[in-house]
């Protein structure tokens, strides 16, 4: 004789076995199943970006120093977001473009990675940037943080200013949708020696 406990999807042999098994195991065994995932409403402001430095601007006074920042990137639904990434992108408000930043990325305390950068004139509006191209957060848990870390090297001859970052937020669930657009404390490069707005 096989019995069938329906809303659990549980299948016992009677023969022995189910005279074993507590009444409390059978009674869980046949509650109804858990509802089915809800979809992730993609909408501006579902994720949300913060610096764990606070309002600190990283500075470098000579080239060649790698100044880091840990960006919390916190998904405000109480679903996962599955398929996240961001893009990058970094420059100062006098719009010279000077050498490209030595750029690099990971994930928690994952493997570092470098960026590949290009130039845009009109990031956004027009202001002009580099830009990293898409970078993967991979899945924010529902109600949780995933952190990524930047670290930016000026090279010589870079332009002395604070230049800006900044992190568009999408994935690949939600299409074209931004879910956050992110301003950044800036990296600043600042040699003691230099005129603002110039290569030093």
């Amino acid at each position: 004789m096989r019995t069938t406990v329906r809303r659990g999807a549980v299948v016992m042999a009677a023969t022995g076995l189910l005279g074993a098994v507590p009444g409390t195991v059978v009674a869980e065994a046949a509650q109804p199943r858990a509802a089915a995932t809800a979809a992730y409403t993609c909408r501006y402001g579902a994720v949300s970006v913060s610096d764990a430095a606070g309002s600190v601007v990283p500075t470098a006074h000579s080239a060649g120093v790698a100044l880091h920042a840990r960006l919390r990137v916190h998904n405000t639904e109480a679903v996962a977001l599955p398929k996240a990434t961001y893009v990058f992108a970094l420059g100062n408000l006098l719009k010279n473009r000077g050498p490209a930043p030595l750029v690099q990325w990971r994930v928690g305390s994952g493997h570092w990675h470098r960026m590949s950068l290009h130039w845009n004139k009109k990031t956004n509006g027009s202001l002009a940037l580099w830009n990293s191209t898409a970078l993967s957060l991979g899945t924010i848990p529902a109600r949780g943080t995933v952190t990524t870390e930047l670290s930016v090297t000026f090279p010589k001859k870079s332009i002395k200013a604070v230049d800006y970052d900044f992190l568009d937020v999408h994935s690949g669930v939600c299409g074209g949708t931004r879910l956050d657009w992110y301003t950044g404390n800036g990296f600043e490069y600042w040699p003691w020696s230099g005129t603002p707005g110039k290569p030093a």
